[in-house]
């Protein structure tokens, strides 16, 4: 990394309001904060992330984003479930939905996971 490098070690709240971004069919923060636990596949990678959450934080126990694990903050001015992320030092939204049967985390950097 060199001296000019940015990243971030913090979860960053800026950039676009929450509520301007999150999509009407997300899901309600009360039932996204119980479904944000567990285990989350990542298209094209072979080992699942396990997320926590601490009161409004959420990480990832492991660390496969430049060796750092994903942080968030639950937005919770919101009525709907919504993220501000930062993962691999970089910040971005997310919020879950439901598709089909299936619990997705959708980022806004057009990142998808499926719940396990």
């Amino acid at each position: 990394m060199g001296d000019t490098d940015v990243k971030l070690t913090t979860v960053s709240k800026g950039g676009a309001k929450l509520g301007t971004v999150i999509p009407s069919e997300a899901m309600s923060k009360s039932d996204g904060k119980a479904a944000i636990v567990g285990k989350w596949k990542i298209t094209g990678v072979a080992e699942p992330i396990d997320l926590q959450v601490s009161g409004s934080s959420v990480t990832s126990v492991q660390k496969p984003f430049g060796n750092e694990p994903l942080m968030a903050e639950i937005e919770e001015s919101e009525e709907k479930f919504g993220l501000h992320v930062t993962m691999g030092g970089f910040p971005m939204k997310a919020w879950l939905k439901k598709e089909g049967n299936e619990t997705v985390l959708a980022f806004s950097n057009g990142g998808r996971w499926a719940k396990l």
